[in-house]
């Protein structure tokens, strides 16, 4: 993840201002900036024409520079992908899928954007993760003319894991045994907001976490007021490491294991890393994917 911070500098000399006219290049060999239209005075309106314009200048057609000057063609990749929280998510996925299209004119530039777009948007090291905005670069992958068969085959791979439980979308029903046996479903379980936790008890990680939501005064306050239920799944077969964990995690929560093995075995999940978080809501609606302890007390923060 230190090189993922190497490359996500401060919004210094592109993290702009927005209210100057942004004319002057970047020290960047292969990539100059465009010349945002003074009659743009609107901060909104010119960050969606940089968004729109940003690669004008670039040279898709030389395929030299990818080996020449990587590094500093990542640079502008990682601030363009910065911009986009300054415009709405439509105007960030359209001009994805033009660069992306872009890209095509030549077989070094597909995949190095395509690798680069991967790095930041979906590695889960990475501060820009962003799945939604890594759907319309998948898309491009798939369906281009210009990228073999075999090369096609991460990308659907991945367009079909990130298409799983997404924000906004029904989260997969399940099944989940508790330490008295009796069977339960996600979709049952009756909360105004779900924390859905899924920890393997060898994880260190896990124990770290689930110290870290134990004393969270959010957390409390929340449950306190029957606002909130926390439920802790684990979707491995080693029962009987679950039911030595399980006796310590929170007596207010609710612990389940899968005992049919339907996530795993359905693929209705796509774990890439214990722990991992959903937040749901009432009627198990995603509010919140592959979420810190930090965003989910920020977003319930902001219900508030």
């Amino acid at each position: 993840m230190k090189g993922l911070n190497r490359m996500f500098l401060p919004l210094s000399g592109l993290l702009f201002c927005l209210s100057v006219s942004l004319r002057a290049q970047t020290a960047l060999s292969a990539f100059s900036l465009p010349a945002i239209p003074d009659s743009l005075k609107n901060s909104s309106l010119r960050a969606s024409y940089l968004v729109a314009h940003y690669w004008d200048n670039f040279g898709f057609a030389d395929s030299l520079q990818y080996m020449n000057a990587p590094v500093e063609i990542e640079q502008a990749l990682v601030n363009y992908i910065d911009l986009f929280r300054l415009v709405p998510a439509e105007e960030a996925e359209q001009s994805l899928i033009r660069v992306m299209r872009q890209a095509e004119e030549t077989r070094s530039g597909v995949y190095f954007f395509y690798n680069a777009f991967e790095k930041y948007l979906y590695d889960l090291g990475s501060p820009m993760r962003n799945e939604n905005f890594f759907i319309p670069v998948l898309r491009q992958m798939v369906t281009s003319g210009k990228v073999g068969k075999e090369d096609k085959i991460r990308p659907e791979m991945l367009l079909k894991s990130v298409w799983k439980n997404r924000v906004g979308s029904q989260a997969a029903d399940f099944t989940y045994v508790m330490a008295d046996k009796t069977r339960h479903r996600l979709q049952t379980l009756d909360a105004p907001v779900t924390l859905l936790l899924f920890f393997d008890p060898d994880c260190n990680e896990c124990h770290q976490v689930i110290r870290q939501l134990e004393k969270a005064a959010w957390l409390d306050e929340w449950i306190g007021q029957k606002k909130l239920a926390v439920l802790a799944v684990y979707p491995g077969e080693n029962v009987t490491m679950w039911k030595a964990m399980q006796a310590n995690l929170p007596k207010q929560w609710v612990v389940g294991y899968d005992e049919d093995g339907s996530i795993y075995g359905k693929e209705l999940y796509d774990i890439l890393a214990f722990p991992t978080m959903f937040l749901l809501d009432e009627q198990k609606q995603v509010l919140l994917k592959d979420a810190s302890p930090e965003e989910v007390g920020e977003y319930l923060e902001s219900l508030h």
